[in-house]
């Protein structure tokens, strides 16, 4: 239960937490979504995760951003809904 709360801080990165702890990081996620689904741990709700601010594009700006540990990089001229909705089905998988 330990490693699943750590991996639920702001920041934390679940595949260094499970290397680490010597176990897979595909066991810790496995872990992890089943102790929120059965309501044992929260994470934080998505209204206080996904925030955005306004960003005025260059030639060529790319945007980076990080959730756990994926990293998402799209153009700067991105939708925000476009966006909304592949951060979304990023934290979801």
């Amino acid at each position: 239960m330990a490693l699943i709360e750590e991996t639920l801080k702001p920041g934390a990165n679940v595949s260094a937490i499970a290397r680490q702890a010597g176990i897979s990081p595909a066991q810790l996620f496995g872990w992890r979504r089943k102790a929120m689904q059965a309501g044992v741990v929260q994470g934080e709700s998505h209204e206080q995760r996904l925030g955005f601010v306004e960003v005025t594009p260059t030639s060529s700006s790319m945007i980076e951003i990080v959730v756990a540990d994926v990293v998402v990089r799209v153009g700067a001229d991105i939708d925000q809904n476009h966006l909304v909705k592949i951060l979304r089905a990023v934290r979801q998988a």
